[in-house]
């Protein structure tokens, strides 16, 4: 049983809005080479906010992406991300509602699909970061296998511009409020900020969903992703403590990263592959939401 770090996580809920998102056109040259990387192996068009938090710890997140880099263009983490896709929808959503009036299919479905693709890698990662600066399993694994996968963004891939909070008009505010305090975020997820450029498809969607979050099988379902990203991360190559130490980041520093990396690992990135299932399987049934057309593992 895995049981989240109360602490850490509440430190970390308080301390994300304080410290702000690093965005792209405002990152230097050292962590815009991360982002850009970010891009091409988890092979996606997006830099997710798990990145642009720890963007504010440049040479953090310069080591311990460099650590981890070489094993996501692998099989095998393509599989550990496709395993815990299989394992994600709560439960199926029916839906009666005329989907199509509500926005531009097309452009939510590749979105959705998009973000759907990459949560269970950012789980991955999430949960490796932590691991490492645990200070209990240091570095793991040996040298990646072949690659196999190459680098670049997956051919259907998309992005959108996200709305922000001080955009979006007073009914979707409320939506994004209700679904940050239900869901007990620092912010709004970019996928909820991106599918409110619908405004009706966000608010039809929360609808449905929303009675799911925090059930029994919710968060049953929320502790076996968990305990399964872990599972296969401690076979990778963790950015540890030690080595963090030995690159100049203070104790405290270190402290303030682990609390960052709880909400991501045990907040954001499970609910959010929980709750973007739960759309997937409203747009598209239950089968395709426990798979990617994206993912190599799945063909």
């Amino acid at each position: 049983m895995m049981f989240e770090r109360t602490g850490d996580v509440e430190r970390g809920l308080r301390l994300i809005p304080q410290l702000g998102e690093v965005m792209p056109d405002e990152a230097g040259e050292e962590v815009r080479a991360v982002y850009e990387e970010t891009r091409t192996h988890l092979r996606v068009p997006v830099v997710n906010f798990l990145f642009r938090s720890l963007a504010n710890y440049p040479p953090y997140l310069s080591f311990a992406w460099e650590r981890v880099a070489p094993y996501l263009l692998t099989p095998r983490f393509e599989e550990a991300a496709n395993a815990l896709l299989s394992r994600s929808l709560v439960e199926p959503v029916s839906d009666s509602t005329d989907l199509a009036s509500l926005g531009d299919l097309a452009q939510i479905r590749a979105f959705t699909d998009t973000i759907h693709y990459v949560l269970p890698k950012l789980l991955l990662v999430s949960s490796a970061f932590d691991e490492g600066l645990t200070g209990e399993t240091g570095a793991a694994g040996g040298p990646p296998a072949a690659a196999g996968i190459q680098p670049g963004e997956a051919e259907g891939t998309t992005s959108v511009q996200l709305v922000g909070p001080d955009e979006a008009t007073e009914e979707t505010g409320k939506v994004f409020e209700e679904i940050r305090e239900r869901h007990g975020h620092p912010d709004v997820a970019s996928y909820y900020r991106g599918i409110a450029r619908w405004p009706e498809f966000l608010r039809v969607a929360w609808e449905r969903i929303s009675p799911l979050v925090h059930t029994p099988s919710y968060e049953e379902r929320k502790q076996d992703l968990l305990e399964a990203a872990q599972s296969s991360v401690l076979e990778l190559p963790l950015p540890s403590r030690k080595e963090v130490v030995e690159r100049g980041m203070g104790e405290e520093q270190i402290e303030e990263l682990r609390a960052i990396l709880a909400v991501f690992r045990f907040r954001l990135n499970p609910d959010m592959l929980l709750d973007v299932s739960l759309i997937k399987a409203l747009l598209d049934g239950p089968e395709a939401a426990r798979s990617s057309r994206f993912s190599f593992a799945a063909r």
